[in-house]
């Protein structure tokens, strides 16, 4: 196992407590460790520059970060987010109080401040209050204080302790916000997908699979409305209903009935697609829009359609089925209401079904 893989084993590792989000456990390890590999790498510098008095407050500080891991190991998270902001804040204040500002120390709190936000703690906001006026109290002693080292100390260990500070400070705020929102995106990813599943669920007809009732109604509504602005003259609306429907389920039995309805809804939907749109009604019914077509044009497609219908075998159990279907069509009137064009369709089938079936009634 590589160290990287060792690493992210060690902070991946589930809280004891299940009640614990491990998002927000990671999180404060993650925290831990950046301010720790900070305060290694800045004790490193003070050792070279023999400032031994502050390389011995760093082992300090990393011993204080590594008892606050060791808590988010032993169910003892909030003694963790304790230590991890109260030990911050120790160090923070004071390197600001010998540095002053130009080590960029004193932005770790706003790190800490982001931290805080995603830890889901009980009471962050006290604690962010908390870190906001220490932030603003440093600014304040900045304009009054000098910082106590002298200028010997300064130099190259100032520009280390720079740039230490915007590498760590950037991969904390990095971190958290990449870590938090990679979720967040993946949830919404997930969210939509099933949004979209729910409406499809919603639309379909369980058996054919084509359009339901609600989803043409729907869409309908859509064409309706792009008459109103001008953007199709013409709508025309059929209903064809199988003849004898029930004597091919009281002969055959249900299935069968089930195989004929997903065998026409299939040619339906192939002979409707660029021209319109079909439905399953209810029951044996049908409901047919043809979009941009006058009523002749659609009495021409819809005949088509009957004769594919009268030549379809429709396979079941080793024999082969034939059904036919009378249709009522009607030019749709956009003076009156949905429901008035299609009982002016519903009307023309029943016409047909009295006449002798098989038919297109127009």
């Amino acid at each position: 196992m590589t160290f990287v893989s060792k690493v992210k084993s060690f902070v991946l590792q589930e809280p004891q407590n299940k009640n614990e989000s491990p998002k927000v456990v990671v999180v404060l390890r993650m925290s831990c460790l950046l301010f720790m590999l900070y305060l290694l790498s800045a004790g490193v510098g003070f050792v070279i520059t023999k400032h031994m008095y502050l390389a011995m407050f760093s082992v300090l500080f990393l011993i204080l970060y590594a008892y606050a891991l060791y808590c988010s190991y032993q169910d003892k998270m909030a003694q963790a987010y304790l230590l991890l902001n109260i030990n911050t804040l120790l160090w923070v204040i004071m390197f600001y109080v010998i540095f002053g500002p130009n080590t960029g120390v004193h932005h770790f709190i706003f790190a800490l401040i982001m931290v805080d936000l995603l830890l889901e703690r009980r009471h962050p906001v006290v604690m962010i209050v908390a870190l906001y006026l220490v932030r603003i109290g440093l600014y304040a002693g900045r304009m009054t204080c000098l910082p106590i080292a002298v200028e010997g100390m300064l130099g190259k260990l100032e520009i280390y302790m720079y740039v230490l500070s915007v590498v760590l400070e950037c991969t904390t705020v990095l971190f958290t916000g990449i870590y938090f929102t990679k979720d967040a995106f993946k949830m919404e990813s997930r969210l939509q997908d099933y949004n979209n599943e729910l409406r499809h669920v919603a639309s379909t007809d369980p058996l054919t699979k084509i359009w339901n009732r609600f989803r043409m109604l729907e869409h309908v509504e859509k064409c309706l409305k792009k008459y109103q602005r001008g953007e199709l003259q013409f709508l025309s609306l059929a209903i064809g209903d199988i003849d004898f429907f029930k004597r091919v389920n009281d002969t055959y039995g249900h299935e069968c009935g089930d195989e004929v309805l997903r065998s026409l809804a299939h040619l339906f939907d192939e002979e409707m697609r660029g021209i319109g749109a079909v439905a399953r009604w209810g029951g044996e019914e049908f409901l047919f829009l043809f979009e941009n077509m006058n009523g002749d044009d659609a009495w021409t497609a819809l005949s088509l359609i009957q004769t594919k219908l009268g030549r379809l075998d429709i396979p079941y159990e080793g024999q082969l089925h034939r059904v036919t279907m009378t249709f009522g069509l009607t030019e749709y009137d956009f003076h009156l209401s949905l429901d008035d064009n299609i009982k002016l369709a519903d009307d023309k089938l029943y016409k047909g079904k009295e006449s002798g079936r098989n038919r297109v009634i127009y």
